[in-house]
Order: structure tokens, then sequence, then C-alpha cells
């Protein structure tokens, strides 16, 4: 089997409410920029059906790429902004491709 040097990850991010929207409007604004970076595979935002906890789906071609996206000036003003918009810390969990 082929062995890939893909990164992936979500990350878990649980805005106060009254920024919730706040959070959905800073991510949806970087979408188009981070799917343009030449190592970004996948960059999704979901939300739960609660709506009090936002999703993001990333794949990257390798960890240098995910570490580009996150020395980007765009990501981080949204970690500026989640300083005083988020319950707690974006959790990123990374994923173990399996198969």
């Amino acid at each position: 089997m082929a062995k890939h040097n893909n990164v992936n990850f979500v990350a878990h991010i649980t805005p106060r409410p009254t920024h919730y929207q706040d959070c959905i409007d800073a991510i949806v604004a970087i979408l188009p920029v981070t799917r343009s970076e030449v190592g970004c595979l996948r960059f999704e935002l979901y939300e739960n059906e609660a709506r009090t906890q936002l999703t993001l789906v990333e794949r990257f071609v390798d960890q240098a790429a995910f570490d580009f996206h996150h020395r980007q000036d765009y990501t981080q003003r949204v970690f500026e902004l989640y300083q005083n918009w988020l319950e707690k810390a974006v959790d990123i969990l990374p994923l173990v491709h399996k198969g």
C-alpha cells in the first residue's frame, strides 16, 4: 500500500453564544484563501444541530502545509478574535489515516 504524507485534522470550536455568528463569519471569510493555499486539500466548516459548536475538517498535503496555514496573517487574525469569542480554546485533533 502506498504511504502518503497527508495530514488530517478536526478542529472543534465552541463560541460563546453572543459570538457564534461572528465565528462563522470569520471562518467563512478565510475559506476561499485557505482553500487556495498550495498545500490545502480540504477545509470545510460544519456546525452541530444545536448551534453550539463549529467543526473544521482540514486536510493538507503534509505537516509543513498545515504549519504554513497557521502562519498566515488571516489565520492568526481569526485566532486573535477567538481569544474573546470562545468558551474554551480550539480543540485541534489530528486524525491518522488507516486505509
